[in-house]
């Protein structure tokens, strides 16, 4: 009896060190949603953090460039669970949340030189940038799918603003707050960009924002919980605000 009673201790005991072993995943530095220097690392990483705590797991994040967040969390047995934010989109590799938010796609445009009303057509005259590996607005990835556009490539967000205010694109691939949030408290951006670039909202996309996990069994039943928590905890934000 005392060796059964040892082996179900045991058991338990392994089961709850599983259950408590902090989810591990990967991010990037795009303000003011999530990133290492920001006030808690941005509101996407604070809300993601509530859920997980009212589900009794720690979180733990860590910020890499976007390319390389996406890679380090595919491969079974990767160094993380999986990676945020990301917008809606099929990779069957990864397995999405419900929405943690949402992200207004447009273009940052030159103040001295403003493109007006954009559309699909007008597209191709101009050059344009995006940063590698992100989601564009639909029109613009379908565009580069077909070769119609053949847009520049940058690291970061803050490269192609830089190259806008410098006159080196006519416009960027931009969410509007990311644009807002680096002229305000960037130093370069601040300094080189500040009243030479504005935001073009003629041609915009609502996108939502999720957390992506590496498509396994036990991340099913995780981003399952994850959910339902989620939910608990914008209901008790809506109250308490």
């Amino acid at each position: 009896m005392k060796k059964w009673l040892f082996l179900l201790w045991s058991v338990s005991a392994s089961v709850q060190a599983v259950v408590a072993e902090p989810v591990r995943l990967a991010s990037l530095d795009w303000p003011p949603y999530t990133g290492h220097q920001l006030e808690q690392q941005g509101e996407t990483s604070i809300l993601l953090r509530q859920v997980f705590a009212a589900m009794q797991l720690e979180v733990q994040t860590e910020f890499l460039p976007w390319s390389r967040a996406i890679r380090a969390s595919e491969s079974s047995g990767a160094s993380y669970a999986g990676y945020f934010p990301e917008y809606q989109t099929h990779n069957p590799s990864f397995i999405l949340s419900d929405s943690l938010g949402s992200s207004e796609l447009g273009f940052v445009e030159s103040k001295a030189k403003p493109l007006g009303p954009l559309t699909a057509v007008l597209l191709p005259k101009f050059q344009l940038g995006v940063v590698q590996d992100y989601v564009n607005l639909t029109v613009v990835d379908q565009m580069i799918a077909r070769g119609q556009l053949t847009p520049q490539l940058a690291f970061s967000d803050r490269q192609n603003i830089l190259k806008v205010a410098l006159g080196r694109l006519d416009l960027a691939v931009i969410d509007r707050r990311v644009l807002l949030y680096l002229l305000e408290h960037d130093a370069e951006v601040k300094r080189l960009a500040t009243d030479k670039v504005q935001f073009n909202a003629s041609l915009t996309e609502l996108k939502t924002l999720h957390l992506a996990l590496r498509n396994e069994p036990e991340h099913k039943l995780l981003i399952e919980k994850f959910n339902q928590y989620l939910q608990k905890v914008k209901a008790d934000s809506i109250v308490n605000n």
